[in-house]
């Protein structure tokens, strides 16, 4: 059905019945790639109900792909020192000259509270995503971007993320104060249109607009492209907006666009990843994430 498409659409329109979709659901669930590739094959060409339906199963195949991917344990912990309870770790080097400072001429009784507790709290996450969703012809840069934003939202659940997709210019997917179901983000972008032009630079700009309000320390970005655009300006000035920029290399860019996406990881403060194929996306995203401070 995928080689017919590529050769006459309408062919495979006519040929996308009740029964065939059913199938196509079939395969949705198990969380393959290859619904997600019709239907950004066939979107142009479907009547507006077997559209619909064909975008439902493409966004279940994309969620059941994401909750494989993420995992649990991606938040780091915080020390944080205070006083000592029960069943927690304690500081023995800072109880020492604590109890050194309170007791110079020695130690008559040591106290519960001459004793600096370590409480381990979860490090919040406050992120931005920024996907290059410029065309291509079985949409494999939307179905990235819909599969990495779907393990963001997974892995982000307690915490404020934003995502912004990207082709001739920038879209805001989820604002970062925004509270919007995964269904949702994952339909918006399934609903872009994949045209050939990248603008790194208007999503940079919308991503560092996303972030500037944030009163933490610990705000980061990842931005997902293969650095040669074809819209916009040179990117790499807005470098200068990120504390901390980390870059996933897509594939199938040019060497030129390699030299971008590095430039703007150092610039930027984060880490550069390349990745051969997009099915190395997904993990790399999540080695990010593990540690994006």
């Amino acid at each position: 059905m995928m080689s017919l498409a590529k050769i006459n659409k309408y062919a495979v329109s006519n040929m996308l019945n009740p029964e065939r979709l059913v199938s196509l659901g079939r395969v949705a669930g198990s969380g393959g790639m290859y619904t997600p590739r019709l239907y950004f094959v066939m979107k142009g060409v479907l009547d507006i109900k077997r559209r619909k339906i064909l975008k439902r199963l493409t966004r279940s195949s994309i969620l059941k792909l994401s909750l494989r991917v993420a995992s649990e344990g991606l938040r780091g912990d915080v020390p944080v020192r205070g006083e000592y309870q029960d069943q927690t770790d304690f500081d023995l080097e800072a109880t020492m000259e604590q109890i050194l400072e309170r007791y110079p001429t020695g130690i008559p009784v040591l106290r519960r509270n001459d004793i600096i507790g370590i409480e381990r709290r979860e490090r919040k996450k406050n992120g931005v995503l920024v996907l290059d969703a410029s065309g291509s012809m079985m949409g494999e840069r939307n179905i990235n971007a819909a599969l990495s934003a779907a393990v963001m939202a997974y892995s982000m659940r307690q915490d404020k993320f934003g995502v912004i997709a990207f082709n001739t210019k920038a879209f805001l997917i989820k604002g970062i104060k925004d509270d919007l179901p995964i269904e949702e983000i994952m339909d918006r972008i399934l609903d872009l249109e994949a045209v050939g032009y990248t603008n790194i630079e208007d999503g940079l700009k919308m991503g560092a607009l996303q972030i500037k309000d944030l009163k933490t320390r610990f705000k980061w970005a990842i931005l997902l492209t293969d650095g040669a655009y074809n819209k916009g300006d040179d990117p790499r000035y807005l470098c200068k907006h990120y504390e901390k920029l980390h870059v996933i290399n897509l594939p199938g860019g040019k060497k030129w666009g390699q030299r971008v996406c590095k430039d703007l990881a150092r610039l930027g403060g984060g880490r550069y990843v390349t990745v051969s194929s997009y099915n190395e996306v997904p993990r790399a995203l999540m080695k990010i994430m593990r540690s994006p401070w």
